[in-house]
């Protein structure tokens, strides 16, 4: 599985932050015994977190944030509902993108923008560190319909809210436009509601290749041909699914590559002309 990729001048890398371990349940209409290999030892499937880190002419600028410094126990109420006997330690831990941008050979300095799909804490969680930005010259862009369903509608000591309030007392946050805008030469932001009100996609175009950051409006690699696989966090699960169908369809046709926050092996992918899910960085 490469972890970079070059579309036209553009050059995308991943950059992991942690991990997450979720049961079945997380995906309702999911059949994981149709999947074989989804399910790892613990009857868990384990998740990647991070973000993407794009270098190019429009200059050095990150999709989504990571967790941030996290670690979730596995509650024993989901091991139980999911008859997981042995379930993982940690639901959920996260830390290391600091590193994953070392290795990159990338400073927090160098990062001038983040694009952001949507606002749950794992795609959001290094915008502030002890209450200031982490990347001190980044401005974060959001889409403005999330911030209603997931700051101002949980509660007041929600981690995903604090920080948020944090990052807006900061003045580092910016919201899309309504519409899909170009917000840098060959980077535009639409909207694909669905997994969340005001959740973005980010599309990279460059001497002919397109690359498209769907966020967590892919969570689960079925459901490229099943349409009733969901994520247990949708909060418009039919619209979400309508979505990925107009989506899958364009992509297919153009042979766009497809960037999800959370799929792995391969990270990059297309889709082939028999609906089945292609590594894009194989020829």
């Amino acid at each position: 599985m490469a972890d970079t990729i070059q579309i036209g001048d553009f050059t995308v890398t991943v950059l992991t932050d942690g991990a997450s371990y979720l049961p079945p349940s997380a995906y309702p209409g999911a059949d994981f015994s149709q999947y074989p290999g989804l399910l790892d030892d613990h009857g868990t499937h384990k998740i990647r977190i991070g973000a993407h880190l794009v270098q190019g002419p429009a200059g050095t600028f990150l999709i989504d944030a990571g967790a941030g410094e996290l670690v979730l126990p596995f509650p024993p109420e989901l091991a139980a509902a999911n008859d997981l006997q042995d379930p993982p330690p940690n639901m959920a831990s996260a830390g290391a993108l600091p590193s994953a941008l070392t290795d990159a050979g990338v400073t927090v300095d160098e990062i001038e923008h983040i694009f952001i799909t949507h606002l749950h804490l794992d795609h959001v969680g290094w915008l502030m560190k002890n209450g200031q930005p982490f990347f001190p010259r980044a401005t974060a862009y959001f889409g403005r319909e999330d911030w209603a369903e997931l700051v101002d509608n949980v509660p007041q000591d929600d981690p995903a809210r604090v920080l948020m309030h944090e990052a807006e007392n900061a003045g580092i946050l910016r919201t899309y436009e309504p519409e899909d805008v170009e917000v840098l030469p060959g980077v535009t932001a639409m909207h694909v509601p669905g997994h969340t009100p005001g959740h973005m996609m980010i599309q990279l175009e460059s001497k002919g290749e397109k690359l498209w950051f769907v966020g967590d409006l892919i969570e689960h690699p079925g459901q490229l041909t099943d349409s009733g696989i969901h994520f247990m966090t949708d909060v418009d699960r039919d619209r979400a699914a309508s979505e990925r169908a107009r989506l899958f369809a364009q992509a297919k046709e153009e042979s766009i590559v497809i960037a999800a926050a959370h799929l792995d092996n391969p990270v990059f992918r297309r889709i082939s002309a028999d609906d089945t899910w292609t590594d894009a960085t194989h020829n």
